[in-house]
């Protein structure tokens, strides 16, 4: 595992890096060598615009996840339809990805 050095030259603030173990951290970041994971959900969602109703129901209500959550939504379970949606402690906001062919 890397030292908290390590992981602040990384661009992790010593805060964060202080808190990783292992290479986990669930309640901060979960950052290993292979890169930074999320929690992703698989409820079906609108194929265009997720209602805040759906979001709510894939993550939880934002003041429950918080200001600065960031989860992922595969549509449905499916390869079809990815979106990243962040809180701000009030709202939820996302952005649908297009698939690369």
């Amino acid at each position: 595992m890397a030292s908290t050095a390590e992981l602040m030259g990384l661009g992790m603030p010593g805060q964060l890096a202080a808190k990783v173990t292992d290479g986990v951290a669930e309640t901060v970041v979960n950052g290993t060598a292979a890169g930074i994971r999320t929690i992703q959900s698989t409820d079906d969602v609108n194929d265009t615009t997720p209602s805040a109703a759906e979001l709510t129901a894939a993550f939880g209500a934002p003041a429950t996840v918080g200001s600065g959550f960031i989860g992922v939504v595969k549509d449905n379970d499916a390869d079809t339809n990815c979106y990243v949606v962040v809180s701000n402690g009030t709202s939820y906001f996302y952005l649908k990805f297009t698939k690369a062919t």
